[in-house]
């Protein structure tokens, strides 16, 4: 369970029912929308186990406030932001960086000299969040004291690719749309007075996710995330498929299967041979639709690349192969570390050929990226 920020010791002169509108306004201004009943019962459970208590306090807010899991993360940051820094309104870029990038969570933060422990995720100086700086970090940066941490961002963000909203709907608490149908038979024994609302709300479904990674010699210092991310992929989605490519595809599906991450990479490095070497993306290709269609697997699944894009085989063949995917795929993404450099162009042959081709094409220097990547893959797909 992630700590929770601190709750300030004294009361604003507003009262507590008050701040609780101040935050569940707050609340609204970064999209989360609770619905004013929910607020008026936050009130109502706060006064029940009351404000000495921060865990009990915390956990009445969320219960009542909070009706999506997906948004838990969000509301936690924002709960850190209200509670203990005061910040009662969002400015315009702050808005906007919520808006961008998954939030989550501050980790605690080790003892000062001092004794006193300091703020939740926040620096000596009082400044950046531990989170923060590690995804806006370059991969290529990242130290391996760093994954553990990493890994839970990720788990995170895999959550937003192998989910959607279904064309099914299910009976809420509180939602944007009325059930009427319901609405009308639960309000019949009320002689036609409406005196019990009833929502409705999207089913979350689940989409096929296959990530194919590039592990050739360009790629060297994102082999490393590559893995994590295929292992955290493996453990929150066992019905993914993990591939890795350079002069021929790997299946690394079985081996990411172990619960410790660390064991996992070691038995792909053990088991598999052919890494660091040279690029036939066209031909591995080949191989993977070949494969899946024999399974009948690509319907209305989601393909992810992480490559350069550095291809040493025909173009004419890797642009058949895109052409054949994107046939049979649901989506096509591609995600290439060198498309975060701000003068970078995609003119080597293997991504010139692939790229009309694409759903979409994303850069993935830092974890800041892939998340962009995640949030509007998410807001396209409702």
């Amino acid at each position: 369970m992630p700590t929770r920020p601190q709750i300030p010791s004294t009361t604003p002169p507003a009262g507590m029912a008050g701040q609780i509108v101040a935050f569940s306004r707050l609340l609204k201004e970064a999209g989360l929308r609770p619905h004013p009943r929910a607020v008026v019962d936050a009130c109502r459970a706060v006064d029940a186990v009351g404000v000495d208590d921060r865990e009990r306090m915390y956990w009445a807010l969320r219960a009542n406030l909070v009706a999506d899991r997906e948004r838990f993360d969000a509301f936690d940051r924002l709960y850190h932001l209200f509670w203990d820094e005061g910040v009662d309104r969002l400015p315009p870029r702050e808005t906007a960086r919520l808006g961008a990038v998954p939030v989550y969570a501050p980790a605690p933060t080790p003892p000062t000299p001092g004794g006193a422990a300091g703020p939740p995720g926040v620096d000596a100086a009082g400044g950046t969040t531990r989170d923060e700086i590690l995804v806006r970090r370059d991969l290529r940066d990242l130290a391996p004291d760093e994954d553990a941490r990493l890994r839970e961002i990720l788990l995170a963000l895999l959550a937003r690719l192998t989910t959607r909203p279904g064309r099914r709907h299910r009976p809420t608490l509180h939602g944007r749309r009325l059930a009427m149908r319901r609405l009308l038979r639960e309000n019949a024994r009320y002689g036609g007075e409406i005196l019990r609302l009833v929502h409705r709300e999207k089913k979350i479904t689940r989409r096929r996710i296959a990530l194919l990674g590039d592990v050739s010699g360009s790629m060297n210092p994102y082999n490393r995330f590559f893995l994590l991310l295929a292992h955290a992929l493996g453990r929150h989605d066992p019905d993914a498929d993990v591939y890795a490519f350079s002069t021929r595809l790997f299946h690394l599906t079985e081996f990411l299967r172990e619960r410790d991450a660390v064991r996992a990479v070691e038995r792909v490095m053990e088991q598999t041979s052919g890494w660091s070497g040279g690029t036939r993306i066209g031909e591995c290709l080949a191989s993977f639709n070949r494969w899946q269609e024999r399974r009948g697997r690509l319907r209305g699944a989601v393909v992810v690349i992480f490559s350069d894009g550095w291809d040493r085989g025909d173009p004419a063949v890797l642009r058949r192969e895109v052409i054949r995917l994107r046939s049979a795929a649901a989506r096509v993404y591609w995600l290439n570390p060198l498309k975060g450099d701000p003068d970078y162009r995609p003119l080597c042959r293997g991504m010139a050929a692939a790229l009309p081709y694409l759903d979409g094409f994303y850069p993935a220097h830092n974890v800041e990226s892939f998340a962009r990547f995640a949030r509007q893959v998410t807001r396209a797909r409702r």
